[in-house]
């Protein structure tokens, strides 16, 4: 799988990690880099899934035709009330696209990809749809 570049994070970035250290990291959409949050638990395992993660995330941003879609990548009721509006892993993408469930569906995608079980259950249609990811990412 292709890992995007890590960096190290900006003073104000450091800042609010130190504040928000169950926050793993993230992707930086404006430079296409991933950062890890230094004040975060996980174990170097963890940190290297996360890298995984968030670089799919990227790979996804990069390339709109890997983007998860409706038909492609439908979410089951429980991953919409988990992460939808006050779901307990509720996710609030800053711009929000235009399709709000957009973002759901690839921070659930990118969850399947690195194996997270807070996912939920996954569809044929969302396996099929990672299997065609992971080989895209592979070139």
């Amino acid at each position: 799988m292709q890992l995007a570049p890590t960096r190290d994070p900006s003073k104000s970035e450091l800042e609010w990690f130190r504040l928000n250290p169950h926050v793993g990291g993230y992707a930086s959409f404006e430079d296409g880099h991933v950062v890890v949050n230094p004040f975060n638990t996980l174990t170097p395992e963890e940190n290297e899934a996360l890298i995984e993660l968030e670089s799919s995330r990227l790979f996804m941003h990069q390339q709109p035709s890997a983007r998860p879609t409706r038909e492609s990548f439908p979410l089951t009721e429980q991953q919409r009330q988990t992460f939808g509006p006050g779901g307990r892993l509720q996710y609030r993408a800053h711009p929000a696209p235009a399709d709000p469930e957009q973002s759901i569906r690839e921070t659930i995608a990118s969850r399947i990809l690195v194996g997270d079980p807070s996912a939920g259950n996954i569809t044929p249609e969302q396996t099929s749809f990672l299997e065609e990811l992971r080989a895209r990412m592979m070139r």
